[in-house]
Order: C-alpha cells, then structure tokens, then sequence
C-alpha cells in the first residue's frame, strides 16, 4: 500500500489507484488527516467537526459519518479505521506513506553525517528533498493542513541543506548542486546564515574565493538593515580565511 500526501493526494492499494473510489471530498479528507496523523488516535467528534468546516454540523451528521466511515473502510481493506468513539488508521506491514518516508530519510541523513558517510547522506538527503518539494495536500484548505504543510517546508530546507552539505564534502562534479542548493535557501530565507555558508564554501570550492567574499558582504549588509546585527563568528571566521586565502572547510 502507498500514501501519497505531497502533491497529488493518492492511495494506492496493490499497484492500482483507490483514492478515487472513496466518497468524495469529505472522504479523501478523512484518509488524508488519519494518514497525517496515524500515531495518534481521533476523537470521533472533532473528525466530524473538521469535515464539515467551514459549515457546522448538523443534526444528521452522525449518521452521515457513519455512512461515510463505513464506505471508506471498505475501500482501504487491507488497511483499517480502527475505534468507534476515537479512530485510528492501522497500515498493513510495508505500506509506504511519503511524509513519513521523508522524515525517516532525513533523519538516516543527519546520521550519516553525523559519522562522515557522505554518499549516504546524499542519498538520503535528497529522497528527502525529492518528496517535500511538493506541497503537502495542496487541495484542503484547513487549520492543521496549514501547520503541516509549514512543518513539511522545514523539513524540505533542513533536507536541502544537508543534501548541499553532503554535495560540498564529496565535491567534484557535485559542487553545482551545493551552489544551487544553498541560493535557493538565501532565496527563500534571506535572514539564515547556513545557505550563506554554504554558498561561499560552494564558490570557495570551484576557486571562485572573489564571490565567495562578494556572498558575505551580501549577508552583512542584509542581516545590518534588517536585524542591526552581525554575521555570526562561523562565518566571520570563514570570511577571514578567504581573505588569506585559505580552506573554506
């Protein structure tokens, strides 16, 4: 069985598509906040009051929910919606959810770098990458959609900087994923340091140590206007060797 969350919301149950067998929006919007949560049991009541939003329910919506509930489980056999008064998604042995396949991947990737395996950390880096660069259910519009979609944007710029960190280590032919990776996290957090750092060391490492320099007078100028602060001693460190010449490792 396959989960997809990220991009276009999808089960797959034997290689074959189901996720469209299930009874309408409300349906897919069931499976997709179980699959999202299923370490955690759901009260019955507060799943009702989220499929019905932005409307109340009304009075025949328990009896809607069943019916609904009813249909829904018949379509994800083997999987189960376990519980009455709280529910619970039960996924057979093997089922592959990309949410959490991309939290696990990241996590096998700080470890590999925790140890100077970088080819692992690579790899893993970039599942990780691959998976959270697509929104997360990006057709629902809900409260707790929202807090995981910014959840799954964090985890995708923790991802793309140790992808660009592995990069960086195995260098060679590597070197251009570090740079583009570390411009798209300035791009996208201008304020943070490690897409700096990680720009100057990828341009230290083709010998390009003049825009290397040019990277952390940007960062200067940026975080004096913004926060009236200062690059931090890492990179004011790494600034100074550039100058001299050095390693930028």
């Amino acid at each position: 069985m396959r989960i997809q969350l990220h991009g276009r919301f999808t089960i797959e149950i034997g290689g074959h598509a189901v996720d469209q067998q299930l009874p309408g929006r409300r349906g897919r919007l069931l499976v997709a906040y179980l699959a999202s949560h299923s370490h955690t049991p759901a009260e019955r009541g507060s799943l009702i009051d989220l499929l019905w939003l932005p409307g109340q329910p009304g009075p025949g919506a328990a009896a809607s929910f069943a019916a609904l509930l009813s249909k829904t489980r018949r379509v994800l056999a083997p999987a189960e919606i376990a519980g009455r008064a709280s529910l619970q998604l039960l996924l057979p042995t093997g089922t592959l959810v990309d949410t959490d396949r991309a939290t696990a991947a990241l996590h096998d990737a700080h470890g590999a770098t925790a140890v100077g395996d970088w080819r692992r950390a690579w790899t893993q880096a970039l599942s990780a990458v691959f998976i959270t660069q697509r929104e997360f259910l990006p057709e629902f519009d809900a409260d707790w959609v929202h807090q995981l979609r910014a959840r799954s944007r964090r985890l995708h710029q923790d991802a793309t900087a140790c992808y660009a960190q592995a990069c960086l280590e195995l260098g060679g032919a590597e070197l251009p994923s570090a740079e583009r990776c570390a411009r798209r996290l300035i791009d996208t957090d201008p304020l943070a340091e490690r897409g700096y750092h990680l720009l100057m060391r990828a341009l230290a490492g083709r010998g390009d140590h003049g825009a290397a320099l040019q990277v952390y007078q940007q960062l200067r100028g940026t975080l004096r206007e913004e926060l009236g602060a200062s690059p931090s001693p890492t990179l004011a460190a790494l600034h100074v060797r550039l100058l001299r010449g050095g390693q930028s490792g």
